[in-house]
């Protein structure tokens, strides 16, 4: 192992990480839990499903999911991508390293994670369309501030669009026959199916969802990367107390528009076109207002320290994303717990809570062990085709000669 592939396979240096970013990592898989157990708890998601009548309780718990988490948190994790993008390339760039000779492959090997992820636990996965749009990232990496900018507005665009000629964000897949046999038959083989039945089941649905999620989430995806390659150029994170005055106007005004304009796409949700407007700039919106909060709490005196168990779980963000999965399908599914409907929604926030509590001290524990979560190490050493080093008392020169 050469020393330049040593320096970009090691776990950076405590006075090298962004303690931010891992902290709003670790808040959003939060947010992506709150929204994802619903599509493993039941057929939410597919076409031709009917909402039933629920409690009080249910269609509250409901709504918060729709107004304060759906299309929020993709759109953080959207953001931190591309400005993770840009770290790496200047990364790259320190190490006199060609970010071709490494990038392509990472997100090969992330896309090959996406779909074991979606064929064997969760059809819902992101890391297929993260890898596929990552390929357009790289064609901007070189491209003004301006172009980043002006394309992200063309990509918004595009998704309002598809959303409206779609029936909305809220919309569901119709009442087509088709539709209805395909939750009939989610229902018979969740509910009875073996570990291989539903894996075949899902191999298929997958596809589907990965196109429709493509279609639908394409576009605030791109335009989000593209502003996170920005801010990573304009090294936002950096040096956070240089922009105090900035994350407390984003905060308080994201949030004031943020809940005005959520509110309002829930509220034209009958009409596809205004509805879609309403939801392509407020869950933005909402979101950075989340981003700048934990900004702000992070400039705190004591922030570092309160929120260094978030920071943890945001380390370790696609282990414990996949754990996620790997928990709903042993819950829901026949050949666990056999949960599925019959969960409401209030029950599936109390279930997110109790994952995401005990996500904290694991990833605690972990990461006093070991440089990486489980997946993050195997995610780079398939990117780099090296070892890194795994535990925190194995060293750079011992990891080199294994």
């Amino acid at each position: 192992m050469t020393n330049q592939q040593n320096q970009l396979i090691s776990p950076a240096k405590s006075s090298e990480r962004m303690d931010i970013l891992d902290i709003l990592r670790g808040f959003a898989i939060f947010g992506i839990l709150v929204v994802n157990i619903a599509g493993m708890a039941g057929p939410v998601w597919l076409p031709g499903y009917v909402a039933p009548s629920v409690p009080w309780y249910d269609e509250l718990a409901g709504f918060m999911v729709d107004f304060l988490a759906t299309g929020k948190f993709y759109v953080i994790f959207s953001f931190l991508f591309g400005f993770g993008f840009s770290v790496q390339m200047m990364r790259a760039e320190e190490k006199r390293q060609k970010l071709r000779s490494f990038y392509p492959r990472r997100l090969i090997v992330l896309f090959i994670l996406g779909i074991i992820h979606a064929v064997f636990f969760f059809i819902g996965d992101i890391l297929r369309i993260y890898a596929i749009l990552g390929f357009l990232l790289l064609a901007f990496r070189k491209r003004s501030n301006r172009t980043l900018v002006i394309w992200a507005a063309i990509f918004l665009l595009l998704n309002f669009a598809v959303l409206g000629l779609v029936g909305g964000p809220l919309a569901g897949g119709g009442e087509a026959p088709e539709g209805i046999n395909i939750i009939e038959m989610a229902r018979e083989i969740y509910n009875e199916g073996s570990f291989l039945q539903v894996s075949l089941f899902q191999a298929g649905a997958s596809i589907i969802a990965f196109l429709s999620m493509l279609l639908v989430q394409g576009g605030t995806i791109m335009a989000l990367f593209l502003l996170g390659l920005l801010a990573g150029r304009m090294k936002v994170f950096q040096k956070l107390e240089h922009h105090y005055d900035v994350f407390r106007k984003i905060f308080i005004w994201g949030l004031v528009f943020g809940i005005s304009l959520n509110g309002a796409y829930i509220l034209f949700a009958e009409s596809a076109w205004i509805s879609s407007f309403f939801w392509i700039i407020g869950a933005p919106v909402l979101g950075a207002a989340y981003v700048s909060g934990l900004c702000l709490f992070r400039l705190k005196k004591d922030g570092a320290r309160r929120l260094k168990p978030i920071a943890n779980v945001g380390r370790m963000a696609l282990t414990n994303y996949l754990m996620h999965s790997v928990i709903g399908a042993l819950l829901f599914n026949g050949y666990g717990l056999g949960l599925y409907e019959r969960v409401g929604a209030a029950g599936l926030w109390g279930i997110t809570i109790a994952v995401y509590l005990t996500q904290i001290p694991f990833s605690t524990w972990w990461l006093s062990k070991y440089h990486f979560g489980p997946m993050e190490w195997l995610w780079r050493a398939l990117t780099y085709k090296q070892r890194p080093p795994f535990r925190k008392e194995t060293t750079m020169e011992e990891a080199a000669v294994q």
